[in-house]
């Protein structure tokens, strides 16, 4: 009968470093490559594909009018988010009459009669008051947008599930496992951000725009004039 202890025994004397184990494997970089550009070039590809496929995904799209985009929505769902679009529109307009206050606050700076604190505390508390006011509007005014617009949205994804319910059986043999799904998902937020936080956004900067170049012409309409002209056209050329 064999004793396989003795078999596997070791011999008196020898210590366990002395099996043959490999060393662990140590990584290596090479001093020639440089790790922050290597990492910066993978993230901006990262993330030119990603902008490269967004892109892509909406190639074939066909545009349609402003208000078809609200033909989902109640008449409340419409109320709530025109209200908060006329609260986004005052609140870029309010930029350009801040800029009027504070030309005042200049104004008694260049040539006080008193002293500076008793020429401008009238105009900062001016500011002071509409900043508070237009601050709650921009609160107000990016809540109920959104608000709307999540309304919206989940009315068109009930009509976007009942619409591929109403497919044949061949519709869903020639789609892939989870297709209808992530686009149901994918879509619609796009659609919701694009309808709550873009529109909001791009309404408060349009109406800010405007309301600027209306200062301006009521401060120096040839200056402005000149200074549209010389925009205009490099951007035309450029």
């Amino acid at each position: 009968m064999v004793d396989r202890r003795a078999a596997n025994r070791r011999p008196i004397g020898e210590s366990v470093t002395s099996f043959d184990i490999p060393p662990p494997k140590t990584a290596t970089i090479s001093p020639e490559v440089n790790i922050d550009s290597t990492i910066l070039e993978q993230k901006t590809t990262s993330s030119s594909n990603d902008d490269k496929s967004d892109i892509d995904k909406y190639a074939d799209a066909k545009p349609i009018p402003f208000f078809s985009l609200f033909r989902h929505g109640t008449t409340q769902d419409k109320l709530i988010i025109f209200f908060g679009m006329f609260i986004q529109a005052c609140v870029g307009l309010s930029f350009s009459g801040m800029n009027l206050v504070f030309g005042e606050v200049l104004d008694d700076l260049s040539s006080p009669s008193e002293s500076i604190l008793s020429s401008t505390i009238g105009t900062i508390k001016i500011m002071a008051v509409l900043a508070a006011v237009f601050g709650a509007a921009a609160f107000i005014g990016m809540s109920f947008i959104p608000f709307g617009a999540a309304r919206i949205t989940n009315r068109v994804r009930n009509a976007y599930v009942k619409a591929v319910l109403a497919q044949d059986m061949e519709f869903f043999d020639e789609s892939k496992p989870g297709e209808i799904v992530a686009a149901l998902a994918e879509y619609t937020m796009d659609f919701e951000e694009g309808l709550s936080i873009k529109l909001g956004e791009g309404l408060q900067a349009t109406a800010g725009g405007l309301g600027g170049l209306v200062v301006a012409l009521y401060f120096s309409w040839q200056i402005t004039v000149s200074d549209s002209y010389t925009v205009l056209s490099q951007t035309l050329l450029g």
